[in-house]
């Protein structure tokens, strides 16, 4: 595990240990967090399993056992201004493009003129889908991970901009519509090591409609994300697309480099949920739809349904997840043996779309045991079967596709 990750572990916990020394008087800030310790085992050492594209590498060929695919540290801290304002700071260390480097993932004030709207302004959390903005507060749900074939693709989880929230009863229920606006920061890897695609300065746009009763929760939601900067990778193919040679003899080649080309192009998330929490049963069901302008992105869908049952202090639970491409074909008009030249163009530019097709389905069995109001630990078994390799890292010649993976994670809030 990371030295930067265990020394922001440390002065984090002297921090909130020096604030819980204090009275609520002599402190205007309240100061909570959370944390995870994982491990996770992989019975193949063919392929790395990340956690999601945020991570260059994972569990099985970088490591066989790995102590940093889960774990994480956050701190949060609050500061309530009057009965109308309020600030909020958030600072996350996990494992990501910058390694455990701590990120400040929220700081946003929070403007309330009434009880049924909220106006914020600031770094916000992208809760695309449910559990989307509190994917890394392990306490907060009942797997060990969110399912990688559902979440994994997620490439932002913050943005700079504002939100809005409006909401009113009905029903007996709380119906609440939100829209926000911003602009991404964060970078991805592309599945090629150490490279990365920049999302710093891509516009992003979207809402959802949710509406909730004291046992579900139906939401509905649309995002846009406009696309700054290309793939670094790419630009080699690109600019030979664009060659004044090679269009001299195939003139569509700038048509196949435009319509590969992320620059400037609009990514968009489709998704809708169901949960549902009676007593002691809990279950939730996810649908997504990802597509794009770009070939670089084709269009897939994903999906999960997760079943818990709560008795006393355990939940066993079974989730079931996976992600399908809609469509496998491939708009390569170059034309084959006009020259071995044009040929490997011609590879290269098939090879591009297919390393971003996703195929992948995983069937998980779990426990969760809660040792304190604060602290949980899991146990977790995931059969993994994939075909594509978008969730995937350093996949070696061999593999078949087969992965399972033992987790067990300790969760805990203060």
């Amino acid at each position: 595990m990371s030295s930067r990750f265990l020394h922001l572990l440390v002065c984090i916990s002297m921090l909130s240990l020096a604030a819980q020394g204090r009275t609520a008087d002599d402190n205007p800030f309240t100061i909570s967090g959370f944390g995870t310790l994982g491990v996770v085992h992989s019975d193949n050492r063919n392929v790395d399993i990340v956690r999601d594209l945020a991570q260059n590498d994972g569990v099985g060929f970088t490591r066989q056992t790995d102590f940093g695919m889960d774990s994480n540290f956050g701190i949060q801290i609050n500061k309530r201004i009057n009965d109308n304002l309020d600030t909020a700071l958030q600072i996350v260390s996990r494992r990501s493009a910058n390694n455990f480097q701590p990120e400040i993932t929220w700081a946003y004030g929070r403007y309330l003129p009434s009880d049924h709207l909220q106006l914020r302004a600031g770094r916000l959390g992208f809760d695309v889908y449910l559990l989307a903005d509190s994917r890394n507060v392990g306490y907060s749900y009942q797997w060990v991970r969110p399912p990688i074939d559902f979440f994994g693709s997620l490439i932002i989880s913050y943005f700079d901009g504002a939100d809005m929230v409006v909401s009113k009863p009905l029903a007996g229920g709380i119906l609440r519509a939100k829209v926000f606006a911003g602009v991404a920061r964060e970078k991805t890897f592309t599945g090629t090591s150490d490279d990365f695609l920049s999302l710093n300065r891509s516009r992003l746009m979207g809402g959802h409609i949710e509406y909730q009763t004291q046992n579900w929760i139906y939401r509905l939601g649309y995002t846009q994300l406009k696309f700054r900067n290309d793939f670094p990778a790419l630009k080699p193919l690109l600019d030979s697309l664009r060659s004044p040679y090679l269009n001299a003899l195939i003139p569509s080649a700038t048509g196949l480099a435009n319509d590969l080309s992320l620059e400037g192009k609009k990514f968009k998330y489709l998704s809708a949920g169901i949960a549902y929490d009676q007593g002691p049963l809990q279950a939730q069901l996810m649908l997504n739809q990802l597509s794009s302008e770009s070939l670089i992105f084709p269009t897939n869908r994903a999906a999960y349904l997760t079943v818990g049952y709560r008795i006393d202090q355990w939940t066993p639970y079974f989730t079931y997840s996976a992600s399908r491409p809609v469509d496998r074909k491939i708009a390569n008009t170059l034309p084959a043996g006009v020259s071995p030249d044009i040929d490997m163009l011609s590879a290269g530019f098939n090879d591009a779309i297919e390393n971003q097709f996703n195929h992948q389905t995983t069937i998980s069995l779990g426990l969760r045991y809660d040792l304190t109001e604060k602290s949980n630990i899991k146990l977790q078994y995931d059969s993994v079967r994939t075909r594509d390799y978008l969730l995937v890292r350093n996949n070696q010649p061999g593999w078949d596709g087969k992965t399972n993976l033992i987790s067990v994670a300790y969760n805990f809030i203060f």
